[in-house]
């Protein structure tokens, strides 16, 4: 499973993250994906998850490293579940409100070239049960 497609993705997302390239962090996900930008607060389409990604890294002063540790996929023809611990690490934003290992979840759909692309990124997980989401 080390070498599952879908793993090696989510590794360029984080990396397209951490070195701050929001076109090829954009071109991780579906036409209408939904990114959690925190409790409460969902945006919709590839721009504006684009946008919500440089507003992430600046509120964390652009020093924002997204990494994952263990990870489970579950996958269904062309529908992936994905489980993993996720890591948050700021060294230029210490004070962050927000917890910096989470239980993520995540939705990948296969598109029809092949590629998997996410469709809904919520690296909070179930704690949107406990924040009414």
């Amino acid at each position: 499973m080390d070498d599952h497609a879908l793993k090696q993705e989510i590794a360029k997302a984080d990396k397209a993250i951490n070195e701050r390239d929001f076109d090829t962090v954009a071109s991780c996900y579906t036409e209408d994906a939904i990114l959690v930008v925190k409790p409460g607060k969902l945006v919709q389409g590839r721009e504006a998850i684009k946008v919500a990604h440089q507003k992430i890294s600046e509120y964390f002063n652009d020093s924002l490293n997204v990494s994952q540790g263990d990870m489970v996929i579950l996958e269904a023809g062309d529908i992936a579940l994905v489980l993993s611990k996720a890591y948050i690490e700021s060294p230029g934003k210490l004070d962050s409100e927000f917890s910096s290992e989470r239980d993520a979840i995540y939705v990948y759909k296969k598109s029809a070239d092949g590629k998997w692309l996410c469709a809904i990124d919520n690296s909070y997980g179930i704690e949107l049960l406990r924040t009414g989401g």
